[in-house]
Parts: structure tokens; C-alpha cells; sequence
């Protein structure tokens, strides 16, 4: 069976796993991006996903800039960005926390924005 991009149907590679549902009785789905769909659709890669996330398609936030996402997209699942892209999740995640207070939440905002330059370095090596 060839893989298809789920978005687009392109069957050019790589084509990367973005998501996966698991069906209780066996089978399931995995959701596939060619690099223009991730782009287009600001996909990140299930590799980068947090442990806990339960398979479902994850878009990066929007304090990531488009074109730094359009870099990205052809690096697919490179190991590079893995680090990178689980410290900006972090950081996101941490800026939505309504038990800071407003130091708490203005230095989360700093690690989020130090997160996308650590991102935009990786993606440039």
C-alpha cells in the first residue's frame, strides 16, 4: 500500500507521520504530511509531541512565525529539532498556567520567545 499525504494525497516522500489514532479492536489511522502540507497546515511531527499527548495533530503555537515553520517543514523528524521543539512546548504550555502571577508569567513569555530563537538556530544548521 503507498502512503499518501492525508491533506493533499501527494505520494511524494518524505511523507511524515503528524498523528495516529488507535482503534480499541485493532487498526487505526496514521496521518502522514508531505513538507508542504506541514507548512500550509503549521504541522508538527509526532515525533516532537509530548509523551502525554494522546496522538492527535499538534500545530506549532503562534508565537512561532510562519516563515520559521516554513523552514522547518522540509527538516521533517530530524533529530536537531527535537530538544528545541519540546523546550518552546513547554514554554507554551507554561504561559497558559493561570496560577502565575504576573513575574511568573512575563519570564514564561521570555522562555517561550528564547525557545522559538533556539528552534530558528537548529533549524539553520
Amino acid at each position: 500500500m503507498t502512503e499518501r499525504c492525508a491533506s493533499c494525497g501527494t505520494t511524494v516522500p518524505p511523507l511524515v507521520v503528524v498523528a495516529v489514532h488507535h482503534a480499541g479492536s485493532g487498526g487505526g489511522w496514521t496521518h502522514r504530511a508531505c513538507a508542504s502540507c506541514l507548512a500550509r497546515e503549521r504541522l508538527i511531527p509526532l515525533a516532537f509531541h509530548p509523551r502525554d499527548q494522546d496522538g492527535a495533530r499538534l500545530t506549532y503555537p503562534e508565537i512561532v512565525p510562519g516563515e520559521l515553520v516554513a523552514t522547518l517543514a522540509p527538516l521533517g523528524e530530524s533529530p536537531a529539532l527535537a530538544a528545541p521543539v519540546g523546550r518552546l512546548l513547554a514554554a507554551v504550555a507554561r504561559t497558559k498556567d493561570r496560577a502565575l502571577d504576573a513575574d511568573q508569567r512575563h519570564a514564561a513569555h521570555d522562555a517561550a520567545r528564547a525557545a522559538v530563537a533556539r528552534l530558528r538556530k537548529a533549524a539553520r544548521r
